[in-house]
């Protein structure tokens, strides 16, 4: 699921912000519907809400945030924004609920757990429009990203031994952005190198939650949420990892 997620995400950065945004909408949605199923937390509807909420607002708050005096973007203003309303969110959510309710400190961690990650998604979004606002290479590293996680994400799938799939995955990642940039022109190369580790790195530690003694994730909803989460932790971290190399 990762590696559908990574495609579908690198198709949309060539054709412009709003494609990503509608991107990152459908993986944000996906996982919404399943991070409370990953936790067993009751009350999943409403956290779904909670969160696909947050993740989607996050991402198209990006589409249209307004540029500081001198057209600088700030787009990580708007995430932070969308994340701070979702944590305020997942705790009414409990309250609501009323006293006496099981689980609901778990719940709570869970939930802001998820908002954080969901919304760490509108990166993607955040990249796209950084390209578009100065004419920057972002849509190339966005395509990097993509090849990093769905070599990594692969390479999880190997059978036999888990380490040398994990191992092997992150060397790709970290890989990837070599042979890109024979391909692609103005490619920020060493951003996407450190954006190919970390992105591979992700990739590799979520899927180090899913074992045969933990039979997690629960369920068909449960598994894809795991699955694009890799994908919307990335998001968040290569456009900090752009914005601090570039400057």
């Amino acid at each position: 699921m990762a590696c559908a997620a990574a495609v579908v995400l690198g198709a949309c950065s060539a054709v412009g912000t709003v494609a990503t945004a509608a991107g990152v909408s459908l993986v944000i949605l996906i996982a919404a519907l399943g991070w409370p199923q990953l936790l067993g937390a009751p009350a999943r509807t409403s956290l779904t809400i909670v969160l696909a909420a947050t993740g989607l607002l996050a991402t198209w708050a990006v589409v249209i945030w307004p540029l500081e005096d001198g057209g600088r973007p700030v787009l990580l203003e708007p995430i932070a924004v969308c994340i701070a309303l979702g944590a305020m969110a997942a705790f009414m959510v409990q309250l609501i609920r009323g006293h006496g309710r099981p689980q609901r400190l778990e719940s709570t961690a869970g939930t802001i757990t998820g908002v954080a990650g969901i919304a760490s998604a509108a990166g993607w979004t955040a990249l796209a429009r950084w390209q578009e606002l100065t004419d920057g290479a972002a849509g190339a590293l966005q395509l990097s990203l993509a090849a990093s996680l769905g070599l990594a994400a692969l390479c999880a799938l190997l059978p036999g031994a888990r380490l040398l799939g994990r191992v092997l995955g992150l060397l790709l990642a970290a890989a990837a952005p070599f042979v890109l940039v024979q391909l692609l022109p103005d490619f920020p190369l060493w951003s996407a190198v450190v954006g190919g580790t970390l992105a591979g790195l992700v990739t590799v530690l979520t899927g180090s939650l899913v074992s045969s003694e933990t039979r997690r994730p629960a369920g068909l909803r449960a598994s894809l949420a795991l699955g694009v989460a890799p994908v919307a932790l990335t998001g968040l971290l290569a456009y900090v990892v752009l914005r601090i190399m570039t400057v």
